[in-house]
């Protein structure tokens, strides 16, 4: 009786077991047989643009004082603050008659082409050649002088071209190139100094406004995919390539990155199409679906 017992749960046991291998074959052939839906990009070549983000102020023009080469009396002005003057143009007469002479009257010229910034006397005022009469601030360019970190600085070369925007004009955007690098360092906080010269001279911009500033440093092209496909497997950067409905893991070697695009150096090609949205239990070889894509 012992034997037959025995020889009954054995049989029990097998029965159980061959159950289990059959359920767990037939699930290994469900997950291998799912075809999973996903959304598909291609692999783009792309104009890469690199730039340095800055901020800055727009610069005071250089402020020149003139003079009258005489001492007398200044009987006219001709200009007023604010006005346009040409290098070489009459802004003032000096009288200089003195009791028993007569003088020919001071002709005081513009010495720089700008804008009159300052009177500093009025019509009647004793002047000397040592008393300015009134001041131009020279605008033959429109600069912005910007703060660069140390580590951008050495990206910089001179004519690079530059999209700046301003706080104060808020839905403009103007260009400009860079045209001075300074490359002293502040102390205090590790960054440098550049220039940058307004293409065109714009009269709605006035000195000492804030700008944000994008410096172009560097334009190639390059292959370029959604960041949003990247996946982290065995502490490399991979996507999965959509081929003949089948998901292919391919391990790639990223460039420089941006909120919506990343530069891929090597392991995909042109003719790739990478799979952007998929089920989390996707897996090299699994089968796909395209629903949304090209």
């Amino acid at each position: 009786m012992r034997i037959i017992s025995n020889l009954a749960l054995l049989g029990i046991a097998l029965f159980y077991c061959c159950g289990c291998s059959n359920n767990e074959s037939s699930q290994t052939n469900q997950l291998s047989n799912q075809e999973f839906p996903v959304e598909v990009r291609p692999v783009q070549q792309k104009e890469w643009v690199e730039d340095v983000s800055t901020y800055g102020t727009v610069k005071i023009p250089d402020k020149v004082d003139i003079f009258s080469r005489m001492s007398g009396k200044l009987v006219r002005l001709l200009v007023k603050e604010e006005e346009k003057v040409k290098v070489d143009e009459v802004v003032a007469i000096v009288d200089r008659d003195e009791v028993g002479q007569i003088y020919e009257p001071v002709v005081v010229s513009a010495t720089v082409t700008g804008k009159i910034n300052k009177l500093y006397l009025k019509e009647g005022a004793k002047v000397s050649p040592i008393t300015p009469i009134l001041s131009i601030a020279k605008q033959e360019d429109f600069k912005l002088t910007v703060s660069v970190f140390e580590t951008d600085l050495t990206k910089l070369k001179y004519g690079q071209e530059s999209f700046i925007t301003l706080d104060a004009l808020p839905g403009q955007e103007f260009t400009g190139k860079i045209t001075l690098i300074k490359s002293e360092l502040n102390n205090r906080n590790s960054k440098g100094e550049a220039e940058i010269t307004f293409d065109q001279n714009h009269p709605e911009i006035l000195p000492g406004m804030f700008a944000r500033v994008r410096i172009v440093v560097n334009r190639r092209p390059s292959m370029v995919i959604p960041p949003e496909c990247i996946r982290k497997i065995e502490s490399k950067n991979a996507v999965y390539v959509a081929k003949d409905n089948i998901a292919k893991l391919v391990f790639i070697e990223l460039g420089s990155q941006k909120t919506d695009a990343v530069e891929v150096k090597s392991g995909l090609s042109i003719n790739d199409t990478v799979i952007i949205i998929a089920s989390d239990e996707l897996k090299a070889g699994s089968r796909i679906k395209i629903i949304k894509g090209e």
